[in-house]
């Protein structure tokens, strides 16, 4: 108790002059800031991380109503100092600052950069207190933004020191705070909680007109402080009792609100009317039958809150709500927040990635004892991509879990899932599962670049030649498979008469015309910067140019068409030259050379014959690329032989 009594003391100490005393680095315009007023801020980069950046963002955290929330503010540099004009909210009681340039993110050298708020009479705003201490310590999630992860943390002991100070400067304070103060000094002091708790619910059930959020905490603390599930069970059938005639008195509100949800077409404005309906209307006090009498879908609505959240990158009110989102709104949420921006675009990094990723996961397991209708679809469908994630932040024995799970599904007929798989198995030695899962991963045709290059290291380690090589990966492939896929080839063969075009080049601006590839084979790709299935194909389509590079009666062009971005040439000769494609490039922005061929939806791959007719039209990619470096092979070999 000695130890705690001077942890927190000192604690106080140092806190103390971080929150009322100027910073170095950091400065308000006053030192008593009071909400709803505007204040100056000032920040001053040197010896910090983001020292000589030329530009520099600030992000501004509010503690407000005892929830967080996240503003954007526009920083003005004069020489070497930036300031900026804010207006702090009316129900705010704590703010901290955060200031980025690029990755890099300054949030305080020894101490935060955060400010209790106060009141016009001097005093601090009730709730300053807990914004201090939950800005810095994850002890109570719902309380815990994304301001930090691992740094200027503190303690329990010193989050129970400062919501005592919050109860004895502002008793009223209670109602708002008595279950996360009970949730941390359980932590810290399970008995003297669990005294405290008896206090506090006694306390609690005497004040008059007591919220249902009031009355769900103290079945809280019933449950988790004080382990009384008979009282806590009691308590939830009073609020059940006191929810049902408030829950149908608001349905006609209710669904004028969802009516004007969906005639918004400003997404920020509809982010926010969203968690609005949800704080009014929870999903847990609903009228089902009303609802569904009205197509009124909460999956929907938390969605549409997760999939904005993320767009806007706030990962605070990602975590909220996804953390309590229904099992029927998560596939979609996994698709647009993770599979869209880490997969198909490519606009998240993994590190990126795995700030959405985690929390969505982590909800659909919670589903895992229940197991609804789905659940193994949706953990499976989506578990290889989390492997990914994790694979590349060398999470390793955790990305194997998932990627084991994801085979499961899949049984080695998804290359980049056997590529994950693959990577893992070698960092972690196990050759014998790696030469298994290269094997069958061959046998499904369903093989990465990067996969037949470990196959070869493999060969050759094990039998100390590259001799023989070709025939052991003839050998592993399914005849069935190539089989159908000639077969499948071979009726989609047609003949037809195609229009000339003129075309410029990446080749130093050459123009290249159909009439003057006459006596080849031309393979063209049609493609475009903003199409992430064509740009998926590219390793595929590479492995097919390498195979035909020392064959002069082959080409191949990947027609850059139907572009949206105005310096698409700097952009396609950054990408190729970023992802090492040497890719012979036609520029058909305007789409006419296309559209003169009936291309529409793309990638679209054509293969012409030596006399200029198109024998094969195939639109779409299935995700392999050795399955398709063996599609445009046999197309090329019927193509060259004609009739």
């Amino acid at each position: 108790m000695k130890k705690l009594i001077i942890t927190t003391a000192l604690a106080l100490v140092i806190t103390t002059m971080s929150v009322f005393a100027q910073d170095k680095n950091f400065k308000l315009s006053t030192e008593k800031p009071v909400a709803g007023e505007k204040i100056g801020v000032t920040y001053n980069p040197k010896g910090t991380v983001l020292a000589g950046k030329k530009n520099i963002t600030a992000t501004v955290y509010q503690f407000c109503d005892y929830q967080w929330q996240k503003n954007d503010i526009t920083l003005e540099k004069k020489d070497s100092v930036w300031y900026a004009s804010y207006s702090l909210p009316q129900n705010a009681s704590f703010v901290a600052f955060k200031f980025k340039s690029g990755k890099l993110t300054d949030i305080g050298q020894n101490m935060a950069y955060g400010w209790m708020l106060f009141e016009k009479d001097g005093k601090n705003v009730p709730g300053s207190y807990a914004g201090w201490a939950f800005l810095r310590n994850p002890s109570v999630p719902e309380l815990f933004p994304d301001f930090t992860k691992d740094k200027l943390l503190i303690g329990d002991d010193v989050v129970v020191y400062w919501m005592e100070q919050q109860l004895r400067y502002a008793p009223s304070s209670k109602r708002d705070i008595f279950y996360p103060h009970l949730k941390v000094l359980k932590k810290v002091n399970p008995e003297q909680a669990k005294k405290a708790a008896l206090k506090d619910v006694a306390t609690m059930k005497n004040l008059p007109d007591l919220t249902v959020k009031e009355l769900n905490n103290i079945k809280r603390v019933y449950a988790e402080i004080l382990e009384n599930s008979t009282s806590a069970d009691s308590m939830a059938k009073v609020i059940a009792a006191i929810d049902s005639n408030a829950i149908k008195s608001k349905n006609a509100e209710k669904l004028a609100a969802v009516k004007l949800m969906g005639a918004e077409r400003d997404y920020k404005k509809l982010l926010a009317m969203t968690i609005s309906f949800l704080e009014r209307f929870p999903m847990d006090k609903a009228d089902r039958a009303f609802d569904q009498a009205n197509r009124i879908d909460y999956a929907k609505f938390y969605s549409s809150i997760a999939i904005i959240a993320s767009v806007e990158k706030d990962s605070v009110t990602f975590k909220k709500y996804v953390a309590e989102a229904p099992f029927l709104s998560l596939a979609n949420i996994f698709y647009k927040c993770m599979q869209v921006p880490y997969v198909s675009l490519k606009t998240f990094t993994a590190a990126e990635a795995y700030v959405y990723a985690r929390p969505m996961m982590s909800r659909l397991l919670q589903f895992n004892d229940l197991k609804p209708e789905g659940f193994m679809n949706v953990y499976m469908g989506n578990a290889g991509i989390y492997a990914d994630i994790l694979m590349h932040l060398h999470k390793d024995e955790q990305a194997l879990g998932f990627a084991g799970a994801a085979q499961q599904k899949y049984e080695y007929g998804n290359a980049p899932l056997n590529e994950v798989s693959s990577v893992l198995l070698e960092r972690a030695g196990q050759k014998d599962k790696l030469k298994l899962v290269l094997e069958r991963s061959m046998k499904k045709n369903q093989v990465t670049p990067l996969m037949l290059e470990m196959l070869k290291k493999n060969y050759i380690s094990l039998h100390q030649s590259e001799a023989g090589y070709d025939a052991y990966l003839a050998s592993l492939k399914d005849t069935k498979l190539d089989a159908e896929l000639e077969s499948k080839v071979k009726k989609s063969m047609i003949k037809q008469r195609l229009p000339e075009f003129n075309v410029k080049s990446n080749r130093d601006g050459k123009m290249v015309k159909l009439s003057d590839l006459k006596g080849k084979v031309v393979v063209l790709d049609f493609w475009a910067s903003w199409c992430a299935p064509c740009k998926a194909a590219f390793p595929g389509m590479n492995m097919a140019v390498e195979k035909y590079k020392n064959d002069k009666d082959v080409v191949f062009y990947f027609v850059d068409t139907q572009e949206k971005m105005k310096d698409y040439e700097a952009y396609v000769t950054k990408y190729l030259k970023d992802h090492n494609f040497d890719f012979n490039v036609l520029f058909d922005a305007d789409a006419k050379f296309s559209k003169s061929f009936g291309v529409g939806p793309i990638p679209h791959k054509m293969v012409i014959d030596k006399n200029g007719s198109l024998r094969f039209s195939e639109v779409g990619y299935m995700g392999s690329p050795s399955e398709l470096v063996d599609e445009i092979s046999m197309m090329v070999e019927l193509a060259r032989k004609g009739d």
